[in-house]
């Protein structure tokens, strides 16, 4: 099973193939690969009905017992710690909209680039229907300055530019007077 942050390249080298043969192994048609997906690593486990199942489900990540929102959520927090850094959007270091954006590229959902536009893109909930999974934006003055990843329970992650990726309360002192709202960009 995929783990976070885990390559193509990595596993081709854990399991002694290449990346062309975890790509024909798996019916793979990107190098996408997701926390929780599974590849099949051995010649051996290349059965025509395990390569039919990799090819129909495709970039599809495969749900055991967690929803999307779980895994999305588990994958957020392993970059906990990680720096901030103006225009990130890689693990060396992320602003919160280039946080947001890599964690669900990861799930093959992208989003817009910048807060704003990534808070339009999904629907508008109010915080009585707020779900984990869903964006959660802050603005002052009227202008959306940033953005997180809403985790249930008033809380949220997301880079900040004091901390880094951190989890902090939607209400506090900081945060609470600048909630905007949520916005649901998971199906």
């Amino acid at each position: 099973m995929v783990q976070p942050k885990e390559t193509l390249w990595r596993i081709s080298q854990i399991y002694g193939l290449t990346v062309d043969e975890l790509f024909q192994l798996n019916g793979l048609n990107s190098d996408l690969i997701f926390p929780g997906q599974r590849l099949i690593v051995s010649k051996d486990d290349a059965t025509d009905e395990n390569v039919e199942e990799s090819s129909a489900a495709d970039e599809e990540v495969v749900v055991e017992e967690d929803s999307l929102a779980s895994q999305i959520l588990d994958f957020a927090k392993t970059f906990i710690g990680t720096p901030y850094k103006s225009a990130g959007s890689s693990p060396g270091g992320f602003d919160c909209s280039g946080f947001t954006s890599y964690v669900y590229k990861q799930f093959n959902i992208d989003l817009p680039r910048v807060a704003q536009d990534q808070y339009n893109f999904g629907k508008i909930v109010s915080s009585s229907e707020a779900k984990p999974g869903d964006l959660v934006a802050f603005a002052q003055n009227g202008y959306i300055h940033h953005v997180g990843i809403y985790m249930g329970n008033g809380e949220f992650i997301h880079s900040s530019s004091t901390e880094g990726v951190v989890i902090t309360k939607t209400n506090d002192a900081y945060w609470g007077p600048r909630l905007l709202g949520f916005s649901r960009v998971l199906e």
